[in-house]
């Protein structure tokens, strides 16, 4: 074999190590495609209540502030967006409806994630309500409209 032949045939050898080896590498490389998921948590409902907090025995026709504590049980900040306006229920022998309260629009604060807020409300009684209705507790039914705040 002549010289040049002997270079030819080591650099042919090589060539084909080096194919060999870049089709070996390349075996080794892959890529994909498919998705992955998650869910979305669903929202629980909050409670209202009342705080403890004793309002001005009422009168007829006499206004006074009550206070709600709204608790959420959600594991992210909400702010109420609203509260009913509300009707008293039958109290004793006091026919329902005789104290009133109206709703209340985009209260300021936000409640944070498994807390609670303190909200006053305003309540009125009738200008001639029943006399059974002296020394009644009245309960207010109220609902609450709160959105996430988490930003």
């Amino acid at each position: 074999m002549t010289r040049n032949r002997k270079r030819l045939a080591v650099l042919g050898g090589v060539l084909l190590v080096l194919a060999g080896a870049g089709v070996a590498f390349a075996a080794y490389l892959s890529s994909g495609a498919g998705s992955g998921t998650t869910t979305g948590s669903v929202a629980v409902s909050s409670t209202i209540g009342a705080n403890g907090t004793g309002a001005a025995a009422l009168y007829p026709g006499s206004t006074t502030t009550y206070n709600v504590t709204i608790n959420n049980p959600n594991p992210y900040p909400v702010k109420v967006v609203s509260i009913s306006a509300s009707s008293s229920k039958v109290a004793g022998s006091c026919p329902a409806g005789t104290v009133t309260s109206p709703a209340v629009a985009n209260p300021s604060g936000t409640i944070a994630p498994s807390g609670s807020g303190s909200y006053a409300l305003t309540a009125t009684m009738i200008n001639d309500p029943d006399n059974n209705c002296q020394g009644q507790t009245f309960e207010m039914p109220l609902t609450a409209q709160l959105a996430s705040a988490a930003g």
